[in-house]
């Protein structure tokens, strides 16, 4: 990939599915995290969860709403860690740039009841990594 690629991207946070948001959040508990902000519901993406941070990194932990099946073939395998998150200036050139080094869509841009309705997208690369974009609006918004 090109090394500026994600220039102007900034981490935001890794996602892990799971089946029991608050049962993992103990374990997590066990480590120093704790949970940040109010857990949330997404039934455009199938999710429920909430967003954890303590002595390492930003943490999203997910798990299907009921009816939905959105984290099931991660469960399925075994995968707890499925994405990594990254808030970007434009969403849409990100989802481009990263299309140009081959990497597939696997969601356009949607509105994300997580992020207040800002624009969320998911692309994997070459290299099978999930990532998520996040719209960040600009300072002078």
């Amino acid at each position: 990939m090109d090394d500026n690629i994600s220039a102007n991207w900034h981490f935001h946070h890794l996602g892990y599915a799971v089946a029991s948001v608050s049962n993992e959040l103990a374990y997590f508990q066990q480590l120093g995290y704790r949970q940040e902000g109010k857990q949330f519901s997404d039934p455009t993406q199938g999710i429920k969860g909430c967003f954890i941070t303590g002595g390492g990194p930003r943490i999203e932990l997910l798990e299907n709403l009921q009816g939905f099946d959105t984290l099931t073939p991660w469960l399925r395998n075994g995968i707890k860690f499925y994405h990594t998150a990254y808030e970007v200036p434009d969403i849409h050139q990100a989802i481009a740039e990263t299309v140009r080094q081959k990497a597939k869509i696997i969601t356009s841009p949607v509105p994300a009841v997580a992020f207040n309705q800002r624009l969320i997208a998911f692309v994997m690369l070459r290299n099978r990594l999930l990532v998520e974009f996040i719209h960040k609006p600009s300072d002078n918004a």
